[in-house]
C-alpha cells in the first residue's frame, strides 16, 4: 500500500495547496517531496520499533494519535503554527534523533528543493503518518501493531510507499543518512534499518 496515496487523498480539495504554502514550495515540489519524506519517515520508524522503541510507539499511538488528525486535516493545517511544530518536532526527536536538518538537507538536495521547506514539511508529515497508523490501530483491531509485529508492519508501509521515480537509490539514501549510522556507511544501526525497511535492500 502507498501510505504516500492514501495522505494526498486525505487531504481532500485544497490540502496539498495549504501545505505547499505553508513549507513555500508549489504542489507539485510537495507531492514529490512527500513521495519521498513518507518513506523515509516509516523506515525510520521501523527501524526504531524493532531497536527498542516498539513499547514507546505503540503508547504514543494509544494515547496522542488516534487518527482524527485525519478526518480534520483542514483544522490541523489551519491551527497554532507553534503548537503543531513542537508535536511534529517530538515525533521526529524519537525517530531521527538529531539527525532530522541531515534528512532534511539530504534530501533537499536530491530533490532540488530548499532544505528549510523540506524542514518545514517534516513536522507536518510525521503526526499524519502517526494518526493514520492510530487510526488503522483501532480500525484492525490492533492486528499487527504488537511489539513484536509493529516494525515489520512499518517496513511492509515503507516498501510499499517507496517512489519508482523520486531519482533517490540506495546510494543516495547512503549519503544523505549516513549519520545516522554514526559515519559507518556499513550499513548498521538507524541507516541500516532505514535502508533495508525503504528499498527492501
Amino acid at each position: 500500500m502507498d501510505l504516500t496515496k492514501v495522505l494526498l487523498e486525505s487531504l481532500g480539495n485544497g490540502g496539498l495547496s495549504q501545505i505547499a504554502s505553508s513549507v513555500g514550495m508549489d504542489e507539485n515540489k510537495t507531492s514529490s517531496a512527500m513521495g519521498a519524506l513518507v518513506p523515509v519517515l516509516l523506515g525510520a520508524m521501523s527501524n526504531n520499533a524493532k531497536s527498542g522503541g516498539a513499547e514507546g510507539l505503540l503508547g504514543a499511538l494509544d494515547s496522542d494519535h488516534d487518527g482524527s488528525i485525519l478526518d480534520d486535516i483542514g483544522g490541523f493545517l489551519g491551527g497554532n503554527n507553534s503548537s503543531r511544530a513542537a508535536n511534529g518536532s517530538g515525533i521526529l526527536k524519537h525517530i531521527l534523533g538529531d539527525k532530522t536538518e541531515t534528512v532534511s538537507s539530504g534530501l533537499a538536495g536530491k530533490l532540488g528543493v530548499d532544505a528549510g521547506a523540506i524542514g518545514k514539511l517534516l513536522p507536518i508529515l510525521a503526526p499524519m503518518i502517526m494518526g493514520y497508523l492510530g487510526k488503522q490501530k483501532r480500525s484492525a483491531g490492533n492486528s499487527g501493531f504488537s511489539s513484536d509485529g509493529i516494525g515489520d508492519l512499518l517496513g511492509q508501509l515503507a516498501g510499499g510507499s517507496k517512489q519508482e521515480d523520486d531519482g533517490l537509490d540506495i546510494g543516495d539514501i547512503f549519503d544523505m543518512v549516513g549519520g545516522l549510522a554514526g559515519g559507518n556507511s556499513g550499513g548498521g544501526g538507524l541507516l541500516g534499518g532505514l535502508l533495508k525497511n525503504v528499498l527492501g535492500k
